[in-house]
């Protein structure tokens, strides 16, 4: 029997797909980002969700 084959399942799989509309200034900012930082649009939009929610906690 042959080895099982593709992606080895993730630790956290992404269970929820969103579609997001952005204006041209916020997707320059995105892009902007994403060259500074060498991530995805994705990393950059998740990284800022948890920075937001960090400072959430913080004030609880």
């Amino acid at each position: 029997m042959s080895p099982r084959t593709g992606r080895p399942k993730s630790d956290t799989p992404k269970v929820k797909q969103l579609g997001v509309r952005f204006n041209k200034e916020d997707l320059e900012k995105i892009d902007c980002l994403t060259e500074y930082y060498k991530e995805t649009r994705v990393e950059v939009i998740r990284r800022g969700v948890n920075k937001l929610y960090s400072e959430l906690e913080n004030k609880k």
